[in-house]
C-alpha cells in the first residue's frame, strides 16, 4: 500500500517539473473548457438597453506621452450664473454685473459675515460703494437677482 502511494506521489511530482521545465515561450494547445477569444463584456442600462462593449484602445508609447501633458477639464458654463467685475481703488468699491434686472450686492468679511449691502436696480449700470471705514483685507462681493448668482474677492485697503 505504502508502494503504490509512494508510486502514485512520484508521478504527480514528475509530471509537474516536467511541465515547470518547458520553456516560456511555448503555448499549450487550447482546451475546450479555455475559450480561444476573451469573451466581449455588454452592460445593461437602467432604461433596459444594452450598451456595447468598450473598445480599448491602442497602448501609446511611454516616450510619447511624457512630453504631453494632459489637458485641463472646463467646468460646465452655470446657466444661473452672473458676472460680476468689482474693483477697489482708493475706498470705493465699484460693482456691475451683466444681470440688467435689479441686484443684490453683499460684501462678506473672511469669515463669511456680510460687512455691507447695497440692491442695484440695473446690475449693468456700475455702483460705487463706500469701503472707506472696513479694515484693510480681502472681501467676497456676492451679487444675487433672483436665482442667479456670482461671487468675486477683491482686497479692500491695499
Amino acid at each position: 500500500m505504502k508502494k503504490i502511494l509512494l508510486l502514485v506521489v512520484a508521478s504527480a511530482l514528475a509530471s509537474v517539473a516536467a511541465h515547470a521545465q518547458t520553456p516560456a515561450s511555448a503555448t499549450p494547445a487550447p482546451t475546450a473548457a479555455t475559450p480561444a477569444a476573451p469573451a466581449k463584456e455588454e452592460a445593461i442600462l437602467p432604461n433596459g438597453a444594452v450598451a456595447p462593449a468598450p473598445i480599448a484602445a491602442a497602448p501609446a508609447d511611454a516616450a510619447s506621452t511624457s512630453k504631453i501633458a494632459p489637458a485641463p477639464e472646463t467646468p460646465a458654463a452655470n446657466p444661473n450664473a452672473i458676472k460680476v467685475k468689482a474693483e477697489a481703488v482708493g475706498g470705493k468699491l465699484t460693482v456691475k454685473t451683466d444681470n440688467p434686472g435689479p441686484t443684490r450686492v453683499e460684501v462678506s468679511d473672511g469669515g463669511g459675515r456680510p460687512v455691507l449691502t447695497y440692491t442695484m436696480m440695473n446690475g449693468q449700470t456700475p455702483a460705487v460703494l463706500n469701503v472707506g471705514q472696513l479694515p484693510a483685507g480681502t472681501y467676497i462681493v456676492r451679487c444675487t437677482a433672483y436665482e442667479k448668482t456670482g461671487m468675486r474677492r477683491v482686497m479692500i485697503g491695499q
